[in-house]
C-alpha cells in the first residue's frame, strides 16, 4: 500500500492554515462545482448498472467501477482552501448497514437508506449479531484500495458515517426511537452505547488504513486537522427538542469526538435548536452547517446570530449555495478568525 503523502509548497501553507483555522485565527473560503443530485449510478457485479431501486447486498456492487482511476504520482492537490479528498461511496450509508439494517437503493432519488431492522425491542434482543461483516469488509476494502490509487493526489477520508441519533432513528425507526425515551430508557441507553462503539470500532480502523498527513488528518471536508478526526452529524434531532437531543444524543456525538483528538459536527440550517447545547461542551471541537434551500428554512439573517455564538466558542464551517451577495453578506456580519465557507456552485 502507498503511503507517501507529498505537500508542495501550497499544500505545506495550507497545513498551517488550517492548523491555526482551528485555533480559530484564521479564515477559509472555498469554491465547489458539482452537478444537481441526479440518478445513482450503481453498477452490479454482473457487468450491469441498476435501472430500478432495489434492495442492495455487498455482494451485488460492481466495485471496481465504483473506485477512481489510479492516479499520476504527485502532490495532494488542493481546491480553494480545501485538501482533495476520496472516500468508500458516501451513498452507502455504511454505519446503520454494518448494524444490520436493509439498504435500499433508489435509482431516480439519487440515494440509498435503509429500513428499520425491528418493530419492538424483543426483536432487537432476538437478533443473534447486531453486525454485517460484508458491509464491514467492504467499506475497509474500498477505503485501502483508495490509498493505493490516490498516488498522493488526494486524501482519503472516512465516508459518511451518520451519528448516534441518525443511528437510532435508522435502525429502531423513528417511532420506537421516540416513545422509548419514556417507555424503554435503558434499552435505547443500551442501544446507543452499542451503535456507539460500533461507529467509533469502524471509524479506527478505516484511520488505520489511510497513511498521516503531516501528522494529522484530512476530514471528510477537505480540512486537515492536526491529528486524528471525526465527522458525526444528528440530521434526526430535526424531530428532537434540544433539551432530547441534549439529554439522549449528544453525549454520544461527545464520546465519538472522544475517540480521536478533533471533531466536527454536522447540522442543517432547519436544524440549529442543537447548537445551544454543542456550546456547552468541548467536544465536538468544530460545527459545521449545511444552508438548505426552500420556502420553509430560515434566512442568513436569522442565522448569524446564531453562527456569531457559534465563533465566540468553536470553529464554525458554513456550506451551501451562496450568491455573491450572501456570501459578502456573511463576510461582513460574522467575525472571520475560525470561519470557513464553502460555497456550492451547482453546474447544470
Amino acid at each position: 500500500m502507498t503511503t507517501d503523502i507529498t505537500l508542495d509548497a501550497a499544500g505545506l501553507a495550507l497545513i498551517e492554515k488550517h492548523r491555526r483555522w482551528w485555533d480559530r485565527k484564521a479564515m477559509l473560503l472555498t469554491r465547489v462545482q458539482g452537478a444537481p443530485l441526479g440518478d445513482l449510478f450503481l453498477p452490479l457485479s454482473d457487468g450491469t448498472v441498476a435501472t430500478h431501486d432495489t434492495d442492495l447486498t455487498p455482494a451485488m456492487l460492481d466495485v471496481e467501477r465504483l473506485l477512481p482511476p489510479v492516479q499520476t504520482p504527485g502532490p495532494l492537490e488542493i481546491y480553494g482552501d480545501r485538501f482533495r479528498t476520496a472516500d468508500a461511496f458516501s451513498r452507502v450509508p455504511w454505519v446503520e448497514a454494518i448494524l444490520g439494517a436493509p439498504v435500499h437503493a433508489t435509482i431516480q432519488g439519487g440515494s440509498m437508506r435503509t429500513r428499520p431492522v425491528i418493530a419492538n425491542w424483543d426483536e432487537w434482543r432476538g437478533v443473534a449479531a447486531h453486525r454485517h461483516q460484508g458491509w464491514y469488509d467492504l467499506v475497509l476494502s474500498m477505503t485501502e484500495r483508495l490509498v493505493e490509487r490516490s498516488r498522493g493526489r488526494y486524501a482519503v477520508v472516512a465516508p459518511l458515517m451518520r451519528g448516534p441519533s441518525d443511528l437510532a432513528e435508522a435502525v429502531l425507526g423513528a417511532e420506537l426511537m421516540c416513545l422509548s425515551m419514556v417507555d424503554a430508557p435503558e434499552r435505547l441507553h443500551a442501544f446507543l452505547d452499542e451503535a456507539t462503539g460500533c461507529f467509533i470500532e469502524i471509524l479506527h480502523a478505516l484511520l488505520a488504513r489511510i497513511p498521516p498527513i503531516a501528522g494529522g488528518f484530512v476530514s471528510p471536508f477537505g480540512i486537515w486537522a492536526p491529528g486524528t478526526v471525526v465527522r458525526t452529524q444528528c440530521d434526526a434531532s430535526a424531530f428532537l427538542s434540544a433539551r432530547h437531543y441534549a439529554e439522549w444524543y449528544m453525549p454520544y456525538d461527545a464520546r465519538i469526538s472522544q475517540s480521536v483528538d478533533h471533531g466536527i459536527i454536522h447540522l442543517h440550517s432547519c436544524s440549529l435548536h442543537t447548537v445551544e447545547p454543542l456550546l456547552t461542551v468541548d467536544r465536538p471541537q468544530a460545527i459545521q452547517v449545511t444552508l438548505e434551500v426552500g420556502p420553509n428554512v430560515p434566512t442568513l439573517a436569522q442565522m448569524v446570530p446564531i453562527f456569531r455564538k457559534v465563533l465566540a466558542r468553536k470553529p464554525l464551517l458554513v456550506e451551501g449555495p451562496l450568491t455573491g451577495g450572501e456570501l459578502g453578506y456573511l463576510l461582513s456580519e460574522l467575525p472571520h478568525d475560525g470561519l470557513a465557507v464553502t460555497v456550492r456552485e451547482e453546474v447544470w
